[in-house]
């Protein structure tokens, strides 16, 4: 039992780190970002990661601000119950003159429960610069990202935690 809790929690968190982004331009400012996240990050989690990457893709093309024009997501997340896959029997009995009487005990292993699918998170990001339209409502790319953005930007975002 304790065995297969390490294993779980191992598994949640290795998955925890599994997030993927593509970024499609759409114009010389305007980009659309399509996020992919593990099962245990949750829509909200597949979120933060498009927010994020579109900070990052901001910088990375020589913007400071952005503004998301438009958001889609998408839980596909699905649960699958495996069966069995071995069996044990024991058995006892006892024997009273012609009369038998016994028990058998049948335990069967393996099987569990397989998460499949991602969240999905689909930002329409546009990006500006100091004096282009509606500048002072972006959101700045650098303060998104906190102290370390210049390590997030060269390395890219790829976990929900």
């Amino acid at each position: 039992m304790l065995k297969n809790c390490i294993v779980f929690g191992v598994a949640a968190v290795i998955l925890s780190a599994c997030a993927s982004t593509s970024v499609t331009s759409v114009s010389r400012n305007q980009i659309m970002i399509s996020t992919s996240a593990a099962p245990v990050c949750g829509v909200s989690g597949a979120q933060k990661v498009a927010a994020q990457m579109a900070a990052v893709e901001t910088i990375r093309r020589g913007y400071a601000r952005f503004v998301i024009g438009g958001m889609q997501s998408q839980n596909n997340v699905r649960a699958i119950q495996t069966g069995p896959t071995g069996s044990y029997t024991t058995g006892s009995f006892n024997r009273y003159g012609n009369t038998t009487y016994g028990n058998a005990t049948t335990t069967y292993t393996g099987g569990g429960v397989i998460m499949t699918g991602s969240n999905d998170a689909s930002l329409l990001v546009t990006m500006m610069n100091p004096g282009d339209p509606g500048f002072t409502n972006g959101v700045d790319a650098k303060s998104t990202l906190g102290e370390k953005w210049q390590e997030l930007v060269e390395k890219g975002i790829s976990a929900c935690s």
